[in-house]
């Protein structure tokens, strides 16, 4: 750490960067030198801002992407951010190129050179009798071991010894009196610009008539304005005239005022040398007070100054032999008004440079607080909003699911139930069908050849399974239909008022909407061709009074156990009448004990008969021939040969088909009574089936719309976490925002701005 030194102006004191840290927790500034408090507040100030700015870079960010993702209303907020940065990132440029900068302005020949060169305690700008200075001057403390100058018109870095050619006024080099030769001064051969001072040396105000546009070029950032004016007169027109233009360009302007040349009034009575000194600071105070208002009395006072700049430099280089008397006392005001304009240039400087800035910073920190407030409330009062609408769709999403499966299950014992009826009804409708069987195998027609029976038959088959299919949809299409439609509407009915439901819920009108199909036609279709495969006709004469019949018409049902008893095949079908009286359910059909004795007996008898047939044949022809004798043998011969001829010469190709059809009627009978329940159940099938498919199809555009719901209420949930995060950062900004706004009122309080 560098040491402070205590004693004269001369003698300045620096502070390291842990100064800075250790002086940033000070109460006040009271330890620090003048001039060095506007490095100090210069950086506090920047460290503000700069924290400032990147706070306000990652509030950018961050209410860009909330403005993005939670509510549009934070548009304007996002817009109010960006501008705000650009303002920040503004204010830190300007403070970086701030520096203390003072104006020498007065007549020509009045000493300014020379009072920079005794402040600057070196003989560095051109000074002497006459008009010295034809342009402006500004001398800048730099990091360079030498020195060096930049005139107006080039960039490159020239001598600095030329200074005294380029702004001489008797140069032949001379330059525009508005132009400006700027000097880079090493800080270690002058202490007062260590301290970011820059200081302005002018020609005098009364060379050119553009004294506006010198103001307008190099004084409107001055924070200090020091006349230096001629002590052997009071103040001229041309001192006052400047002024009031710089009082009327600039707010409040800091003026110090040096009667310079007072080392005239050695030797001259102390009496009238007061007078003199009173007339001129009288006169100058009714001016900057009374007219230009700039300060009270008191202050012009501390603000006039009589001095002598040659022998202040005279003095500080080292050549103070064969001064005037009284040279102590002019030495010391010059010494004074040092201390005083140190005091003044530095608060004046931060006043003017860093004083709006900080106000505008904090009117900033302001802004934001109401900002970042908006958006704690928006995302809230927007979690909020989604946790309600999150509530609202997971309620509507359990109902769904409750009511979807109470309809599922609902419908499938509707379906099961309307599955029974159908079978009942193709059933039913099947049996009254084989009842009718007969006249549906009559109707058939087609050129019947014994040598072609295989083509009748499956023409049969066809005619037989085209009237079945025709006559089973007659039956049952109405009835059916009116079943089949009536849980299909009130299955739709049903998905549709959920689908109503999911409106409400605003999910949206994609799945919305239920179509009704065509109505279902179940497959009523028997193949005949593979039922009836089996069916074997016999197409043989048959004489009706033949052993055969007789034992047929006698035996009944019987009969084929008889022939299996004798270990023969079965005879050919009875005729449809005998077979009327052999199914069950005919009083034939319900056979006594006495039959069962017969067939018995006849059972046991017949292989008798078989095995002596000639001898039986004998005996039973003489024994009737005995009774009854030969006529009546002969008689019933003839009958029976007429019978057996008459038969025989009727037995035609129509009466072939008329057996063919009463066999295959009976044949079909059976076959078709043996899948009456299948048929049944294979309709009710199809329709449950049909129904399902129904069903699962409604179903699906609810499953839809709940998946649409569980999208939905997955993004409520990000939106909850999100608004959530919002909510948070927004709190932590606000605190970061108050920590800035804290600072910045430290730094007015520290600087007493």
């Amino acid at each position: 750490m560098t040491q402070t030194v205590a004693g004269s102006p001369g003698l300045r004191r620096t502070l390291s960067q842990t100064d800075y840290e250790v002086l940033k927790a000070m109460p006040d500034l009271s330890s620090i030198p003048p001039l060095q408090r506007f490095g100090f507040a210069k950086r506090q100030i920047n460290e503000i801002f700069e924290k400032f700015k990147v706070f306000l870079e990652e509030l950018d960010s961050f209410i860009g992407q909330s403005y993005i993702k939670t509510s549009e209303d934070l548009k304007g907020e996002h817009n109010d951010t960006q501008n705000m940065l650009r303002q920040i990132v503004s204010i830190v440029e300007i403070i970086d190129r701030d520096h203390m900068k003072v104006a020498f302005f007065g007549r020509t020949s009045n000493g300014k050179s020379t009072v920079i060169n005794s402040m600057l305690r070196d003989q560095i700008l051109p000074s002497g009798i006459g008009h010295t200075t034809n342009c402006f001057l500004s001398i800048t403390g730099v990091d360079v071991q030498e020195p060096y100058l930049l005139r107006p018109d080039s960039p490159d870095k020239k001598n600095a010894q030329t200074i005294k050619r380029l702004s001489h006024s008797l140069s032949k080099e001379c330059l525009d009196p508005n132009a400006i030769v700027r000097l880079y001064w090493p800080k270690t051969k002058c202490a007062l610009i260590r301290d970011e001072v820059v200081l302005v040396d002018s020609p005098g105000i009364d060379m050119s008539p553009d004294v506006d546009g010198w103001i307008d070029t190099h004084c409107q950032d001055a924070d200090v304005f020091v006349l230096v004016a001629n002590s052997e007169s009071t103040l001229m027109h041309s001192e006052k005239n400047f002024f009031r233009r710089v009082n009327a360009k600039l707010s409040q302007p800091n003026i110090f005022i040096l009667n310079n040349r007072w080392d005239c009034s050695a030797g001259e009575d102390v009496l009238h040398k007061e007078e003199v000194r009173s007339q001129h600071q009288e006169r100058t105070i009714e001016f900057i007070v009374d007219e230009l208002g700039l300060m009270t009395r008191k202050e012009a006072n501390e603000r006039i100054f009589f001095i002598s700049a040659k022998e202040a430099l005279k003095i500080r280089i080292g050549d103070g032999s064969g001064l005037p008397q009284a040279w102590e006392e002019r030495h010391a005001e010059f010494e004074d008004f040092e201390s005083k304009f140190e005091q003044c240039l530095s608060a004046s400087a931060i006043s003017t440079k860093f004083h709006s800035h900080a106000l505008r910073g904090r009117d900033i920190a302001n802004s934001l607080y109401e900002a970042l407030k908006k958006v704690e409330d928006l995302s809230f009062a927007y979690r909020k909003k989604c946790e309600e609408e999150k509530k609202r769709k997971e309620e509507q999403l359990q109902f769904m699911l409750k009511e979807s499966e109470a309809i599922k299950h609902h419908f499938k014992k509707k379906i099961e139930a309307v599955g029974s009826q159908v079978e009942q009804l193709v059933s039913k409708a099947l049996t009254e069908e084989i009842l009718r069987l007969s006249n549906t195998v009559d109707s058939f027609s087609y050129p019947f050849q014994k040598d072609f029976i295989n083509k009748y038959k499956t023409e049969l088959e066809n005619h037989l399974e085209e009237h079945l299919g025709r006559n089973l949809m007659d039956r049952c299409h109405n009835q059916l239909s009116k079943v089949y439609e009536e849980i299909k509407s009130e299955m739709c009915g049903r998905i549709q008022q959920l689908i109503d439901v999911q409106e409400s819920a605003a999910i949206g009108p994609s799945q919305a909407g239920i179509e009704m199909q065509s109505s279902f036609e179940p497959i009523y279709q028997i193949d005949c061709q593979s039922l009836f495969m089996g069916f074997q006709c016999q197409l043989a004469f048959q004489f009706s009074f033949g052993p055969t019949a007789m034992a047929r018409r006698f035996l009944g049902p019987r009969y084929s156990l008889f022939l299996s008893t004798l270990g023969e095949s079965p005879l050919p079908p009875s005729p449809p009448s005998e077979r009327s009286a052999q199914r069950p359910g005919n009083s034939a059909a319900g056979s006594s004990s006495e039959d069962n004795a017969l067939l018995l007996i006849a059972t046991q008898l017949l292989p008798v008969f078989s095995s002596k047939a000639a001898i039986t044949a004998s005996a039973l022809f003489f024994g009737v021939y005995n009774v009854v004798g030969w006529r009546v043998i002969a008689a019933s011969g003839a009958v029976y040969c007429g019978l057996y001829g008459y038969e025989r010469l009727k037995y035609t190709e129509r009466a072939m088909e008329r057996r063919y059809k009463q066999q295959f009627c009976d044949y079909a009978s059976i076959k078709l009574h043996d899948i009456v329940t299948y048929t049944g159940n294979c309709c009710s099938t199809q329709v449950q089936r049909d129904l399902s498919s129904t069903l699962s199809r409604l179903l699906s555009s609810i499953t839809g719309n709940m998946t649409v719901l569980k999208t939905q209420i997955a993004g409520l949930t990000a939106e909850i976490v999100r608004s959530k995060e919002v909510y948070d950062t927004a709190s932590a900004k606000r605190l970061q925002n108050e920590q800035c706004r804290e600072d910045i009122s430290h730094y007015l309080k520290l600087f007493g701005v």
